[in-house]
């Protein structure tokens, strides 16, 4: 059968551009897998490493009980001595009493239930994930001065929903005029995030807000190219890098 070169050319065409269109559907859908993959694993490092807080506590507190119980071993051995020899010296003497094992386990009980609020309150005020979903335009960089970049920029589209990655207390809310609209908060005395060139601002000066909370639609404000998200973690108001703490 004779095939007109022009029809095997126009076949052969169209084979490529089918194959090109599956190859960019593969690799989008790879892109895509690899942000869940690591937005995932950002959480269960976050999630192992309070648990790993908790179970040292906890042996603390083990340990801390069998202290008790040596020292009250020791206690009960000396109140009979020195009763014995008050007796044989005629003098009446009463050992103080010492609390039973139900007050020391009601007092451990308070001390575990600390533990764990206390653990609970820095989970909620730790930065953990990121505040949008999209790809990475812009890495974190303090090492080279000309190439100074103290967070991270997430490309993505105008309005998207910006949400905190932790609980704290909004300390600044307006136009700056690098990163545009602007959300700053505070989560405890040493660790803050900054969230830039928003198109528009959901929170107040002082508002308190909770982890996943909204506080801005994303934009492209301020001394930008395109739309994406400046973020940043500073501690004791040092940056780092967010990507590797979370």
């Amino acid at each position: 059968m004779f095939v007109p070169d022009g029809a095997e050319s126009r076949r052969g065409i169209r084979i490529r551009q089918w194959v090109l269109r599956l190859i960019a559907i593969m690799f989008v859908l790879l892109i895509l897998g690899i942000i869940v993959f690591f937005s995932a694993y950002s959480g269960i490092l976050a999630r192992a490493a309070i648990t790993d807080r908790l179970q040292e506590e906890n042996e603390r507190l083990k340990r801390y009980y069998y202290k008790v119980q040596l020292l009250e071993q020791n206690l009960i051995q000396t109140r009979e001595v020195v009763s014995r020899m008050a007796e044989l010296a005629g003098i009446d003497f009463k050992f103080p009493e010492f609390p039973d094992d139900e007050t020391i386990f009601s007092e451990l009980d308070k001390q575990r239930q600390a533990v764990i609020n206390r653990s609970a309150t820095v989970a909620a005020s730790t930065p953990s994930g990121l505040p949008v979903q999209g790809f990475i335009s812009q890495d974190f960089n303090i090492d080279d001065p000309d190439h100074y970049h103290p967070g991270i920029d997430i490309a993505c589209a105008e309005g998207t929903p910006v949400l905190t990655t932790a609980a704290g207390v909004v300390t600044y809310a307006d136009f700056d005029s690098t990163y545009g609209y602007m959300v700053v908060i505070r989560h405890n005395d040493s660790i803050t995030t900054l969230y830039g060139h928003n198109d528009s601002l959901l929170v107040e000066l002082d508002q308190k807000v909770s982890a996943g909370s909204r506080v801005a639609l994303s934009g492209n404000t301020g001394i930008s190219t395109a739309p994406h998200l400046h973020y940043e973690i500073r501690v004791n108001n040092e940056p780092i890098d967010p990507l590797k703490e979370k």
